[in-house]
Protein backbone atom coordinates (compact mmCIF):
# COMPACT_ATOMS: atom_id res chain seq x y z
CA UNK A 1 0.00 0.00 0.00
CA UNK A 2 1.47 3.33 -0.78
CA UNK A 3 1.68 6.10 1.62
CA UNK A 4 0.35 9.06 1.11
CA UNK A 5 2.39 12.32 0.10
CA UNK A 6 0.89 14.49 2.72
CA UNK A 7 2.75 12.63 5.59
CA UNK A 8 6.18 13.17 4.32
CA UNK A 9 5.62 16.96 2.26
CA UNK A 10 4.70 19.92 3.87
CA UNK A 11 3.48 21.22 0.42
CA UNK A 12 2.82 24.84 2.00
CA UNK A 13 6.42 25.02 2.72
CA UNK A 14 7.26 23.77 -0.29
CA UNK A 15 5.14 27.37 -2.17
CA UNK A 16 6.60 29.41 0.17
CA UNK A 17 10.31 27.79 -1.06
CA UNK A 18 9.55 27.31 -4.83
CA UNK A 19 7.71 30.59 -5.13
CA UNK A 20 10.71 32.48 -5.94
CA UNK A 21 11.15 29.89 -8.67
CA UNK A 22 10.35 31.63 -12.48
CA UNK A 23 7.74 28.73 -12.15
CA UNK A 24 6.96 25.74 -10.56
CA UNK A 25 4.29 22.90 -10.00
CA UNK A 26 4.01 20.12 -7.95
CA UNK A 27 1.46 16.50 -7.95
CA UNK A 28 1.28 14.26 -5.19
CA UNK A 29 1.42 10.38 -6.30
CA UNK A 30 -1.74 10.62 -7.66
CA UNK A 31 -1.29 13.52 -10.13
CA UNK A 32 -3.33 15.58 -7.82
CA UNK A 33 -1.59 19.20 -8.24
CA UNK A 34 -0.49 20.70 -4.83
CA UNK A 35 1.26 23.36 -5.11
CA UNK A 36 1.16 26.16 -8.25
CA UNK A 37 3.35 29.14 -8.18
CA UNK A 38 2.25 32.68 -8.91
CA UNK A 39 4.96 32.65 -11.60
CA UNK A 40 3.90 29.52 -13.05
CA UNK A 41 0.46 30.89 -12.73
CA UNK A 42 1.25 33.95 -15.19
CA UNK A 43 2.92 31.57 -17.49
CA UNK A 44 -0.13 29.39 -17.91
CA UNK A 45 -2.11 32.02 -18.07
CA UNK A 46 -4.45 30.19 -15.31
CA UNK A 47 -5.56 31.29 -11.74
CA UNK A 48 -4.71 29.60 -8.72
CA UNK A 49 -8.23 28.88 -7.71
CA UNK A 50 -9.13 27.06 -11.32
CA UNK A 51 -6.12 24.90 -10.73
CA UNK A 52 -5.03 23.59 -7.14
CA UNK A 53 -6.48 20.71 -5.86
CA UNK A 54 -7.27 19.67 -9.98
CA UNK A 55 -5.84 16.49 -11.72
CA UNK A 56 -3.11 17.60 -13.70
CA UNK A 57 -4.02 16.02 -16.76
CA UNK A 58 -7.74 17.77 -16.73
CA UNK A 59 -5.69 21.03 -16.12
CA UNK A 60 -2.54 20.70 -18.45
CA UNK A 61 -3.60 17.58 -21.20
CA UNK A 62 0.26 17.50 -22.56
CA UNK A 63 1.74 17.34 -18.96
CA UNK A 64 4.90 14.48 -18.58
CA UNK A 65 4.31 14.36 -15.23
CA UNK A 66 2.19 11.21 -14.42
CA UNK A 67 5.02 9.52 -16.38
CA UNK A 68 7.46 10.59 -14.16
CA UNK A 69 5.75 9.46 -11.11
CA UNK A 70 4.88 6.11 -12.65
CA UNK A 71 8.70 5.60 -14.11
CA UNK A 72 10.27 7.29 -11.00
CA UNK A 73 12.66 8.71 -13.61
CA UNK A 74 13.56 12.85 -14.33
CA UNK A 75 12.72 14.22 -17.69
CA UNK A 76 15.51 17.06 -18.34
CA UNK A 77 15.05 20.05 -20.33
CA UNK A 78 11.50 19.44 -21.86
CA UNK A 79 9.36 21.72 -24.50
CA UNK A 80 6.39 22.68 -22.60
CA UNK A 81 3.44 24.94 -24.46
CA UNK A 82 2.12 27.06 -21.27
CA UNK A 83 -0.71 29.35 -23.13
CA UNK A 84 1.15 31.75 -25.36
CA UNK A 85 4.39 31.06 -24.43
CA UNK A 86 6.88 27.67 -25.29
CA UNK A 87 9.52 26.78 -21.97
CA UNK A 88 11.94 24.76 -20.77
CA UNK A 89 10.82 22.83 -18.39
CA UNK A 90 12.76 20.03 -15.69
CA UNK A 91 10.59 17.46 -13.89
CA UNK A 92 11.52 15.20 -10.76
CA UNK A 93 9.93 12.99 -8.88
CA UNK A 94 9.83 13.28 -5.30
CA UNK A 95 10.88 10.34 -3.57
CA UNK A 96 10.61 8.80 -0.06
CA UNK A 97 11.49 5.68 1.85
CA UNK A 98 11.84 4.37 -1.95
CA UNK A 99 8.27 5.52 -2.94
CA UNK A 100 7.32 8.26 -5.78
CA UNK A 101 5.27 10.08 -3.56
CA UNK A 102 4.95 12.80 -5.88
CA UNK A 103 6.65 15.36 -8.46
CA UNK A 104 8.06 18.50 -9.31
CA UNK A 105 8.18 20.45 -13.01
CA UNK A 106 10.24 23.45 -12.49
CA UNK A 107 10.67 26.24 -15.14
CA UNK A 108 14.26 26.61 -16.35
CA UNK A 109 13.69 29.29 -18.63
CA UNK A 110 11.02 30.86 -19.45
CA UNK A 111 11.40 32.48 -23.03
CA UNK A 112 13.20 31.21 -25.90
CA UNK A 113 15.30 33.95 -26.43
CA UNK A 114 16.85 33.53 -23.07
CA UNK A 115 17.27 29.86 -23.64
CA UNK A 116 18.98 31.05 -26.93
CA UNK A 117 21.09 33.47 -25.20
CA UNK A 118 22.40 31.14 -22.42
CA UNK A 119 22.94 28.55 -25.09
CA UNK A 120 24.81 30.94 -27.12
CA UNK A 121 27.19 31.85 -23.93
CA UNK A 122 27.57 28.03 -23.00
CA UNK A 123 28.52 27.38 -27.14
CA UNK A 124 31.14 30.53 -26.84
CA UNK A 125 32.46 29.29 -23.67
CA UNK A 126 32.74 26.04 -25.29
CA UNK A 127 34.66 27.23 -28.11
CA UNK A 128 37.06 29.23 -25.89
CA UNK A 129 37.58 26.60 -23.38
CA UNK A 130 38.53 24.54 -26.67
CA UNK A 131 40.91 27.61 -27.93
CA UNK A 132 43.08 27.76 -25.13
CA UNK A 133 43.37 23.60 -24.59
CA UNK A 134 44.55 23.35 -28.24
CA UNK A 135 47.05 26.82 -27.12
CA UNK A 136 48.27 24.60 -24.08
CA UNK A 137 48.77 21.84 -26.32
CA UNK A 138 50.84 23.76 -28.72
CA UNK A 139 52.99 25.23 -26.19
CA UNK A 140 52.94 22.09 -24.09
CA UNK A 141 52.51 19.26 -27.06
CA UNK A 142 55.60 17.84 -29.13
CA UNK A 143 56.60 20.18 -32.28
CA UNK A 144 57.55 17.28 -34.64
CA UNK A 145 56.74 13.36 -35.75
CA UNK A 146 58.89 10.42 -37.43
CA UNK A 147 57.66 12.19 -41.00
CA UNK A 148 58.75 15.43 -39.80
CA UNK A 149 62.42 13.86 -39.33
CA UNK A 150 64.49 14.84 -42.57
CA UNK A 151 66.06 11.72 -44.43
CA UNK A 152 65.80 8.80 -46.60
CA UNK A 153 69.59 7.05 -45.62
CA UNK A 154 69.93 3.58 -44.68
CA UNK A 155 71.00 5.10 -41.18
CA UNK A 156 68.47 7.35 -40.25
CA UNK A 157 65.34 4.82 -41.59
CA UNK A 158 66.77 2.18 -39.08
CA UNK A 159 66.82 4.41 -36.46
CA UNK A 160 63.30 5.27 -37.34
CA UNK A 161 62.42 1.97 -37.33
CA UNK A 162 63.82 0.64 -34.35
CA UNK A 163 61.90 3.75 -32.06
CA UNK A 164 58.64 1.63 -33.49
CA UNK A 165 58.19 -0.59 -30.42
CA UNK A 166 59.28 2.30 -28.18
CA UNK A 167 56.17 4.33 -29.22
CA UNK A 168 53.26 2.28 -27.79
CA UNK A 169 55.00 1.25 -24.50
CA UNK A 170 55.28 3.08 -20.91
CA UNK A 171 58.54 2.13 -20.68
CA UNK A 172 61.36 4.98 -20.38
CA UNK A 173 63.72 5.37 -23.33
CA UNK A 174 67.04 6.88 -23.30
CA UNK A 175 68.11 8.40 -26.30
CA UNK A 176 71.84 8.22 -27.37
CA UNK A 177 74.17 10.65 -29.92
CA UNK A 178 76.58 13.33 -30.39
CA UNK A 179 76.01 16.77 -29.90
CA UNK A 180 73.40 18.22 -32.88
CA UNK A 181 72.13 14.87 -34.23
CA UNK A 182 68.56 15.56 -33.54
CA UNK A 183 67.80 13.63 -29.92
CA UNK A 184 65.22 16.28 -29.41
CA UNK A 185 63.82 15.59 -32.42
CA UNK A 186 63.47 11.62 -31.93
CA UNK A 187 61.52 12.37 -28.23
CA UNK A 188 58.90 14.87 -29.70
CA UNK A 189 58.21 12.35 -32.68
CA UNK A 190 57.98 9.53 -29.81
CA UNK A 191 55.48 11.14 -27.44
CA UNK A 192 53.83 12.58 -30.74
CA UNK A 193 53.03 9.11 -32.17
CA UNK A 194 52.56 7.32 -28.54
CA UNK A 195 48.79 6.94 -26.79
CA UNK A 196 50.09 10.32 -24.58
CA UNK A 197 50.06 12.27 -27.69
CA UNK A 198 46.84 14.83 -26.68
CA UNK A 199 48.71 14.77 -22.82
CA UNK A 200 51.52 17.55 -21.84
CA UNK A 201 54.83 17.55 -23.30
CA UNK A 202 57.40 18.70 -21.05
CA UNK A 203 61.03 19.15 -22.01
CA UNK A 204 63.72 19.74 -19.68
CA UNK A 205 67.24 20.80 -20.15
CA UNK A 206 69.18 19.66 -17.46
CA UNK A 207 72.58 21.32 -18.32
CA UNK A 208 70.87 24.98 -18.16
CA UNK A 209 68.94 24.60 -14.83
CA UNK A 210 71.37 25.86 -12.06
CA UNK A 211 71.95 23.15 -8.89
CA UNK A 212 70.34 24.74 -6.33
CA UNK A 213 67.21 25.32 -8.25
CA UNK A 214 67.38 21.75 -9.86
CA UNK A 215 64.84 20.06 -7.05
CA UNK A 216 62.25 22.46 -6.68
CA UNK A 217 62.17 23.00 -10.36
CA UNK A 218 61.41 18.95 -11.58
CA UNK A 219 59.69 18.59 -8.20
CA UNK A 220 57.77 21.73 -7.14
CA UNK A 221 58.13 23.21 -3.56
CA UNK A 222 55.44 24.41 -0.98
CA UNK A 223 54.95 27.87 0.16
CA UNK A 224 57.73 29.19 2.45
CA UNK A 225 60.07 26.84 1.46
CA UNK A 226 63.26 28.51 1.03
CA UNK A 227 63.86 32.29 0.54
CA UNK A 228 62.01 33.83 -2.14
CA UNK A 229 59.84 30.44 -2.37
CA UNK A 230 56.33 31.95 -4.68
CA UNK A 231 53.32 32.32 -2.50
CA UNK A 232 51.11 29.45 -3.21
CA UNK A 233 54.21 27.03 -3.79
CA UNK A 234 54.63 25.95 -7.57
CA UNK A 235 53.81 22.16 -9.44
CA UNK A 236 57.38 21.12 -10.69
CA UNK A 237 57.90 19.60 -14.33
CA UNK A 238 56.87 16.40 -13.49
CA UNK A 239 53.35 17.62 -11.80
CA UNK A 240 52.70 19.28 -15.20
CA UNK A 241 53.86 16.78 -17.26
CA UNK A 242 51.51 14.38 -15.23
CA UNK A 243 49.81 11.57 -17.72
CA UNK A 244 51.98 13.24 -20.76
CA UNK A 245 55.69 12.29 -21.22
CA UNK A 246 58.69 14.56 -19.54
CA UNK A 247 62.11 14.50 -21.76
CA UNK A 248 65.19 14.90 -19.59
CA UNK A 249 68.18 16.31 -21.80
CA UNK A 250 71.13 15.88 -20.62
CA UNK A 251 70.40 13.86 -17.71
CA UNK A 252 74.06 13.40 -17.62
CA UNK A 253 73.88 16.64 -15.87
CA UNK A 254 71.42 15.91 -13.38
CA UNK A 255 73.43 16.28 -9.69
CA UNK A 256 73.65 13.16 -8.20
CA UNK A 257 71.45 13.49 -5.03
CA UNK A 258 68.59 14.67 -7.05
CA UNK A 259 69.30 10.94 -9.64
CA UNK A 260 68.16 9.04 -6.52
CA UNK A 261 65.24 11.34 -6.41
CA UNK A 262 64.50 10.91 -9.92
CA UNK A 263 65.09 7.57 -9.35
CA UNK A 264 62.28 7.05 -6.98
CA UNK A 265 59.77 9.05 -9.22
CA UNK A 266 60.64 6.00 -11.86
CA UNK A 267 60.25 3.18 -8.95
CA UNK A 268 57.41 4.23 -7.31
CA UNK A 269 55.74 7.16 -9.37
CA UNK A 270 55.34 9.16 -6.44
CA UNK A 271 57.17 12.93 -5.83
CA UNK A 272 57.43 14.95 -2.99
CA UNK A 273 57.94 19.19 -2.52
CA UNK A 274 60.49 20.89 -1.84
CA UNK A 275 59.71 22.20 2.02
CA UNK A 276 56.56 19.95 1.50
CA UNK A 277 55.25 16.05 3.78
CA UNK A 278 52.57 14.96 1.49
CA UNK A 279 53.79 12.61 -1.65
CA UNK A 280 51.75 12.92 -4.69
CA UNK A 281 51.40 9.82 -7.46
CA UNK A 282 52.00 11.07 -10.77
CA UNK A 283 51.68 8.78 -14.20
CA UNK A 284 54.87 10.26 -16.75
CA UNK A 285 56.71 8.67 -18.86
CA UNK A 286 60.09 9.42 -18.99
CA UNK A 287 62.21 9.58 -22.03
CA UNK A 288 66.06 10.98 -21.36
CA UNK A 289 68.89 11.92 -23.93
CA UNK A 290 72.66 12.69 -23.20
CA UNK A 291 75.77 12.78 -25.84
CA UNK A 292 78.03 11.88 -22.76
CA UNK A 293 79.32 8.26 -21.69
CA UNK A 294 77.47 7.11 -19.32
CA UNK A 295 79.41 4.21 -18.55
CA UNK A 296 82.20 6.48 -18.08
CA UNK A 297 80.32 8.61 -15.30
CA UNK A 298 79.33 5.47 -13.50
CA UNK A 299 82.77 4.16 -13.14
CA UNK A 300 83.87 7.84 -11.86
CA UNK A 301 80.80 7.73 -9.35
CA UNK A 302 78.99 10.65 -10.97
CA UNK A 303 76.26 8.94 -12.40
CA UNK A 304 74.08 6.09 -10.46
CA UNK A 305 74.16 2.78 -11.88
CA UNK A 306 70.60 1.76 -10.70
CA UNK A 307 69.10 5.08 -11.86
CA UNK A 308 71.22 4.42 -15.63
CA UNK A 309 69.56 0.67 -15.66
CA UNK A 310 66.08 2.35 -15.22
CA UNK A 311 66.16 4.82 -17.80
CA UNK A 312 67.77 2.31 -20.34
CA UNK A 313 64.69 0.08 -20.46
CA UNK A 314 64.88 1.24 -24.06
CA UNK A 315 67.83 2.66 -26.31
CA UNK A 316 67.70 4.25 -29.33
CA UNK A 317 70.99 6.12 -31.04
CA UNK A 318 71.03 8.41 -33.22
CA UNK A 319 73.67 8.25 -35.97
CA UNK A 320 75.88 11.12 -36.35
CA UNK A 321 76.03 13.36 -39.74
CA UNK A 322 78.92 11.95 -41.44
CA UNK A 323 77.09 8.30 -41.35
CA UNK A 324 74.00 9.19 -43.31
CA UNK A 325 76.13 11.94 -46.47
CA UNK A 326 73.06 10.73 -48.50
CA UNK A 327 70.52 12.88 -46.75
CA UNK A 328 72.31 16.18 -46.09
CA UNK A 329 71.11 17.53 -50.05
CA UNK A 330 67.27 16.81 -48.41
CA UNK A 331 68.46 18.51 -45.64
CA UNK A 332 69.83 21.39 -46.74
CA UNK A 333 66.36 22.25 -49.00
CA UNK A 334 64.79 22.04 -45.47
CA UNK A 335 67.22 24.31 -43.84
CA UNK A 336 67.42 26.78 -46.34
CA UNK A 337 63.07 26.94 -46.62
CA UNK A 338 63.20 28.10 -42.71
CA UNK A 339 65.63 30.20 -43.10
CA UNK A 340 64.87 31.86 -45.95
CA UNK A 341 60.94 32.72 -43.79
CA UNK A 342 63.11 33.34 -40.63
CA UNK A 343 65.54 35.50 -42.43
CA UNK A 344 63.63 37.18 -45.05
CA UNK A 345 66.13 35.55 -47.57
CA UNK A 346 65.31 34.50 -51.20
CA UNK A 347 67.58 31.53 -51.74
CA UNK A 348 67.14 28.57 -54.28
CA UNK A 349 69.27 25.79 -53.60
CA UNK A 350 72.60 24.75 -52.63
CA UNK A 351 75.62 24.31 -55.63
CA UNK A 352 76.67 20.94 -56.19
CA UNK A 353 80.46 21.87 -56.00
CA UNK A 354 79.15 23.04 -52.55
CA UNK A 355 77.48 19.81 -51.84
CA UNK A 356 80.31 17.85 -53.00
CA UNK A 357 82.33 19.76 -50.04
CA UNK A 358 79.79 18.68 -47.82
CA UNK A 359 79.87 15.20 -48.16
CA UNK A 360 83.29 14.78 -47.52
CA UNK A 361 83.30 17.14 -44.46
CA UNK A 362 83.49 15.45 -40.95
CA UNK A 363 80.80 17.54 -39.22
CA UNK A 364 81.84 17.90 -35.65
CA UNK A 365 78.70 19.35 -34.86
CA UNK A 366 76.50 16.90 -36.47
CA UNK A 367 72.68 18.72 -38.14
CA UNK A 368 72.81 21.61 -36.26
CA UNK A 369 76.49 22.55 -37.45
CA UNK A 370 74.73 22.17 -40.67
CA UNK A 371 71.83 24.49 -39.83
CA UNK A 372 74.04 27.75 -38.83
CA UNK A 373 76.66 27.18 -42.12
CA UNK A 374 73.15 27.21 -44.08
CA UNK A 375 71.55 30.47 -42.01
CA UNK A 376 75.23 32.16 -42.57
CA UNK A 377 75.34 31.30 -46.30
CA UNK A 378 72.10 32.64 -46.57
CA UNK A 379 72.70 35.37 -45.10
CA UNK A 380 75.38 36.48 -47.53
CA UNK A 381 74.24 35.19 -50.71
CA UNK A 382 70.96 36.99 -49.72
CA UNK A 383 69.26 35.21 -53.10
CA UNK A 384 69.62 32.72 -55.60
CA UNK A 385 72.51 29.80 -55.04
CA UNK A 386 74.70 28.96 -51.99
CA UNK A 387 78.01 28.69 -53.71
CA UNK A 388 81.69 28.08 -52.32
CA UNK A 389 82.45 32.08 -51.63
CA UNK A 390 79.19 32.16 -49.39
CA UNK A 391 80.21 29.38 -46.87
CA UNK A 392 82.14 30.75 -43.87
CA UNK A 393 86.35 29.97 -43.42
CA UNK A 394 86.57 26.01 -42.33
CA UNK A 395 85.24 25.39 -45.65
CA UNK A 396 86.92 27.71 -47.84
CA UNK A 397 89.95 26.43 -45.98
CA UNK A 398 89.03 22.83 -47.13
CA UNK A 399 88.32 24.24 -50.47
CA UNK A 400 91.17 25.82 -50.68
CA UNK A 401 93.68 22.69 -49.88
CA UNK A 402 92.37 21.23 -52.87
CA UNK A 403 93.15 24.04 -55.36
CA UNK A 404 96.84 24.73 -53.54
CA UNK A 405 100.13 23.66 -55.09
CA UNK A 406 101.06 20.00 -53.26
CA UNK A 407 104.03 21.94 -51.18
CA UNK A 408 101.92 24.38 -50.02
CA UNK A 409 101.39 23.19 -46.48
CA UNK A 410 98.02 23.06 -44.90
CA UNK A 411 98.46 25.40 -42.24
CA UNK A 412 99.63 28.35 -45.40
CA UNK A 413 96.38 27.27 -47.41
CA UNK A 414 94.00 27.40 -44.34
CA UNK A 415 95.41 31.33 -43.16
CA UNK A 416 95.00 32.15 -47.05
CA UNK A 417 91.07 31.05 -47.07
CA UNK A 418 90.35 32.44 -43.44
CA UNK A 419 92.07 35.84 -45.05
CA UNK A 420 90.07 35.66 -48.22
CA UNK A 421 86.69 34.88 -46.77
CA UNK A 422 87.36 37.89 -44.10
CA UNK A 423 87.93 40.33 -47.01
CA UNK A 424 84.71 38.85 -48.11
CA UNK A 425 82.18 39.23 -44.88
CA UNK A 426 83.88 42.61 -44.13
CA UNK A 427 83.67 44.30 -47.51
CA UNK A 428 79.52 42.48 -47.72
CA UNK A 429 78.79 44.41 -44.48
CA UNK A 430 80.69 47.72 -45.60
CA UNK A 431 83.49 46.61 -42.87
CA UNK A 432 81.00 47.31 -40.02
CA UNK A 433 82.57 44.96 -37.60
CA UNK A 434 79.53 44.18 -35.26
CA UNK A 435 77.56 42.83 -38.51
CA UNK A 436 80.65 40.69 -39.81
CA UNK A 437 81.14 39.25 -36.70
CA UNK A 438 77.44 37.96 -36.19
CA UNK A 439 77.56 36.57 -39.99
CA UNK A 440 80.76 34.99 -39.09
CA UNK A 441 79.58 33.37 -35.94
CA UNK A 442 82.31 35.12 -33.41
CA UNK A 443 82.43 37.87 -31.16
CA UNK A 444 84.24 41.29 -31.88
CA UNK A 445 87.25 39.99 -29.67
CA UNK A 446 88.01 37.21 -32.21
CA UNK A 447 86.92 39.29 -35.41
CA UNK A 448 89.64 41.89 -34.18
CA UNK A 449 92.32 38.89 -33.51
CA UNK A 450 91.79 37.20 -37.05
CA UNK A 451 91.68 41.00 -38.61
CA UNK A 452 95.37 41.82 -36.80
CA UNK A 453 96.83 38.67 -37.86
CA UNK A 454 95.59 39.21 -41.74
CA UNK A 455 96.90 42.97 -41.29
CA UNK A 456 93.46 44.11 -41.83
CA UNK A 457 92.70 46.47 -38.89
CA UNK A 458 94.52 49.46 -41.55
CA UNK A 459 91.94 48.52 -44.66
CA UNK A 460 89.73 51.51 -45.20
CA UNK A 461 85.92 50.89 -44.87
CA UNK A 462 85.34 51.89 -48.38
CA UNK A 463 87.48 48.73 -49.37
CA UNK A 464 85.20 47.58 -52.43
CA UNK A 465 83.07 44.61 -51.86
CA UNK A 466 85.69 41.43 -52.24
Amino acid sequence: MKLQARSYIDFKTLDTVLNGFDGALVVDETGRIVVYTDNYAEVAGLPKECVVGKYVLDVFPDSRMMEVINTGKPIYIDLWQAGAETVFVCRYPIVAEGEVVGAVAVCVFRYLDEARKFAARVGSMGRELQYYKNQLRKLSGAKYSFDTIIGASQAIMATKQSAEPMVKARTPVLILGETGTGKELFAHAIHQASPRRDRPFIRVNCASIPENLVESELFGYEEGAFSGARKGGKPGKFELANGGTIFLDEINELPYHIQAKLLRVLQEGEIDHVGGTDLSYIDVRVLSATSADLGELIKEKRFREDLYYRINAFQLRIPPLRDRIDDIPLICDHLIDNSNSELGTNVIRVDSSVLDLFSRYQWPGNVRELRNVIQRACLIAGNGIIRLEHLPPEFAAELETRQVNQSQGLEAAIHNAEKEQLLKVLGAVGWNRNRASEMLGINRTQLYRKMKKHDLLKRKQCEPNM
